[in-house]
């Protein structure tokens, strides 16, 4: 996927393949949103103005640039996850131990599923906090943009929340689903900060 052009990436989300899907969406709206946020802060290093916060915006830098280089990864990673689930479905299951089998394959693929978005959720969680610091600190000509890497990155938590709500229902042991539903309701709670940067840009009357 990283060696795809943006128009070969939509040609395939758009096919009839199923991968890439929603999962490679949200790592890609996870990269989007970090790379805005770091245009934010890099419009506002460098000027005397914004001295104060120098430090500040390399750091906001140092991390989107960091999250971005991962997305498409996660990406890659989300569709092999799903491709894993759907190979699970398709084994026998003629017989009790072909059953069982792949009762146990569903289970571990989709245990796996759920992780990958999980770590998009909390890679956009991140970003959300960037864009909402930055979004103050930062150069108020171009804040709007540090409000838009804080909305992609909502966007891909809500698809991440889909995704791992399909599969908790396939996975063995109650730890396991408690322990990626605690991961979820954190990663909704910066979902629903996002809302507060884009609102805070609105009200700025920088948009």
């Amino acid at each position: 996927m990283t060696d795809y052009s943006l128009t070969e990436f939509l040609d395939a989300l758009g096919s009839s393949a199923a991968t890439p899907g929603g999962g490679a969406g949200a790592a890609v709206a996870l990269g989007m949103g970090a790379a805005l946020v770091a245009m934010t802060a890099r419009l506002t290093t460098g000027r005397r103005r914004f001295r104060a916060v120098q430090a500040d915006m390399e750091r906001v830098i140092e991390r989107c640039d960091a999250i971005r280089d991962s997305a498409l990864e996660l990406a890659e990673a989300d569709a092999e996850a799903y491709g894993n689930v759907m190979a699970a479905f398709g084994l026998p299951r003629g017989s009790a131990s072909e059953r069982s089998s792949r009762r146990a394959a569903i289970a571990s693929a989709s245990e796996q599923a759920s992780r990958v978005p999980l770590r998009v959720a909390a890679a956009a969680s991140e970003v959300i906090e960037l864009a909402a610091e930055t979004a103050v600190k930062g150069n108020p000509n171009v804040i709007s943009d540090a409000g838009a890497g804080a909305a992609l990155a909502r966007t891909a938590i809500r698809i991440c929340e889909m995704n791992v709500q399909a599969n908790l229902g396939s996975i063995n042991g109650s730890a396991v689903r408690e322990e990626l539903t605690a991961a979820l309701d954190r990663a909704l709670a910066a979902r629903d900060a996002a809302d507060g940067v884009v609102d805070g840009v609105l009200g700025n009357g920088s948009a």
